[in-house]
């Protein structure tokens, strides 16, 4: 029997595009694998081989840079788009 249910409504915004987060560690890209979602109050990371997006509600950062987040921003109920290695 299930005596609780704890669930997190995320806030879902318009993509405009979406890419995969880099894993290079020798260079500088954005994104980066395990960079934190730009959504304030969002605890998660963007995944490698997991889609993540730009969105028309955040600004690019000052060097010119877009702000990813993370799939649950764009897509709650469908769970992220995982890509194959």
């Amino acid at each position: 029997m299930i005596k609780y249910t704890y669930t997190k409504t995320y806030a879902l915004l318009d993509p405009w595009a979406e890419t995969l987060p880099w894993e290079c560690a020798t260079h500088a890209h954005n994104p980066m694998a395990n960079d934190p979602c730009a959504v304030e109050d969002c605890d998660e990371l963007l995944r490698a081989g997991e889609v993540c997006y730009a969105v028309v509600e955040l600004p690019r950062l000052p060097d010119g840079h877009e702000r990813w987040v993370c799939w649950r921003h764009v897509r709650p109920d469908d769970g992220p788009i995982r890509v194959a290695k």
